[in-house]
């Protein structure tokens, strides 16, 4: 299966962190700990041309998510050091589950999120 791959990735490595920079500025970090995966986009110029608003490519993400969950994994997206969502196994929806409906994505700071979203789509 597609998506194998990348979570397969993910359990690869166990702690540490690495960091993409663009123009000589961080621009996404990643932090590896037991099981959880942190990536906190900081000052990415990366422009995502989409029709689509946030919450439809989050129902989107329910596959992805389930298969972190069952691999035991939690991926946590944040923006300049907030955390925005959870998916995978330290997912625990609420309010987020109406939108989404998974057990396995948990928006924490929608504000935040549809900032980040904004963001990303007017480059």
């Amino acid at each position: 299966m597609e998506i194998d791959l990348p979570i397969n990735l993910l359990r690869i490595v166990k702690t540490g962190s690495l960091d993409v920079s663009e123009n000589d500025k961080k621009a996404i970090t990643f932090s590896f700990s037991e099981n959880k995966i942190t990536m906190d986009i900081l000052d990415i110029t990366l422009n995502i041309p989409s029709t689509k608003g946030i919450l439809t490519r989050l129902s989107e993400a329910r596959k992805f998510a389930k298969h972190l969950k069952e691999k035991n994994l939690t991926l946590c997206v944040s923006h300049r050091g907030k955390i925005v969502m959870k998916l995978g196994k330290e997912a625990n929806p609420k309010f987020s589950r109406m939108i989404t409906q998974s057990g396995a994505v948990e928006i924490t700071d929608l504000q935040e999120l549809r900032r980040l979203d904004k963001r990303l789509r007017l480059k």
